[in-house]
């Protein structure tokens, strides 16, 4: 019997974190022929971890079509993807603003079993209602999250991109990535790991920061880690958290984001998943490494975390993963509570509690037995 041929497509960053654990599970398994294929900036990062993958972009050069665009030039080249590479079972990643190689496939998948790797709970994106037919999600509370969003069948895997951090040393981790931003250990180390500017109201949420940091006692250093689907901004904020008097990182080009991650005290975004990166990372060390500050600082950015993930806060807030501030004026104080040693232990043994297990063989299987349903379906010769 041949081998079942898997198609796994990325676009987004997160998609290619989530799917290195499985890209690399699934070369170990000769059952399977996997191809992977990549949009940037998603492909840089599959690339690096050895799965070649097939470089996927318009004829134009764009990777993706923005909200209300034209979709025909995309599904024709998913289209013309999947006359190529004709496989069993297509795994894709879950991206966002706009749609791209991930929603094209699973528009044009023909009938072939589908599974989507969601990254952030209740997350899910299609073009026109074509979902996955499963997706593959962290835990019981994201598959009900999921399925009663979108009526899909969801199924509780682990964690897959945090899989490998039960092999970090954590403590380690920290003590060099502080070493070579030449932090002492009183000095506190604040990170912000940004989104996309066109987010409704992510860059006033930065602003917000900035003066917070202008005027915070505690005169930490900052890390800047802009989202790679803008760098044009890195410099923008390093300038002005520089102009408020603030000593400032720039730690964007790092491929990895564990070590800058393991050195913050304290993790301020608008609703990025580096901050579960920063739990799971937390949950695997014997100390405390700090907390997590969410800036939804204008009720349009709560809109908008509302509308894509279906809940009124962040992954992991109500579990005891990190502060929200609501005001700007509420920033500064939110920053000094998360500082502070309470906050600090509480945040992490509420990463203590975090699901650990990932369970790749089980999706191995899953994939095994979908694809060769699939290809008795449509008739594929052995």
């Amino acid at each position: 019997m041949r081998a079942v041929r898997v198609l796994l497509s990325a676009r987004d960053p997160a998609s290619a974190a989530q799917a290195r654990p499985l890209v690399e599970a699934i070369r170990a398994e000769p059952r399977i022929a996997l191809t992977v294929a990549a949009s940037d900036p998603a492909f840089e990062r599959l690339a690096d971890a050895g799965a070649e993958p097939i470089r996927f972009r318009l004829p134009d050069g764009s990777t993706h079509v923005p909200p209300g665009g034209n979709t025909a030039p995309l599904l024709a080249a998913a289209e013309g993807l999947l006359e190529r590479v004709d496989p069993d079972v297509l795994v894709v990643g879950i991206s966002s603003l706009g749609v791209g190689l991930d929603e094209a496939l699973l528009a044009r998948a023909g009938g072939r079993p589908t599974f989507a790797l969601q990254d952030y709970p209740g997350d899910a994106n299609a073009i026109e209602g074509a979902y996955a037919g499963t997706y593959l999600v962290r835990d019981e509370a994201a598959a009900r999250l999921t399925t009663g969003r979108f009526g899909v069948s969801a199924a509780p895997v682990g964690s897959l991109r945090h899989a490998a951090y039960a092999r970090l040393d954590v403590e380690r981790l920290r003590a060099d990535a502080r070493a070579q931003l030449g932090t002492g250990p009183a000095q506190p180390v604040v990170g912000f790991f940004a989104q996309p500017p066109d987010i409704p109201g992510h860059e006033a949420a930065f602003g917000d920061l900035v003066e917070a940091l202008r005027r915070h006692p505690s005169r930490p250093l900052v890390l800047v880690r802009e989202h790679p689907k803008s760098p044009e901004r890195r410099a923008q904020r390093v300038r002005a958290l520089r102009g408020a008097g603030v000593t400032v990182r720039d730690t964007s080009e790092d491929l990895s984001v564990e070590p800058s991650l393991a050195a913050c005290d304290v993790v301020t975004t608008c609703f990025s998943h580096c901050s579960m990166d920063y739990a799971f990372l937390s949950a695997w060390s014997a100390e405390p490494l700090g907390s997590v500050v969410f800036l939804l600082t204008s009720e349009e950015m709560r809109r908008f975390v509302r509308s894509q993930v279906g809940l009124p806060l962040p992954d992991g807030v109500e579990a005891g993963l990190g502060l929200v501030a609501e005001r700007p004026e509420n920033v500064g104080a939110t920053l000094g509570r998360a500082l502070g040693e309470v906050e600090r232990r509480a945040y992490h043994e509420a990463s203590r509690r975090l699901p650990r297990e990932c369970r790749l063989d089980t999706i191995i299987d899953t994939l095994l037995d979908s694809g060769r349903r699939g290809a008795r379906r449509t008739g594929a010769r052995a």
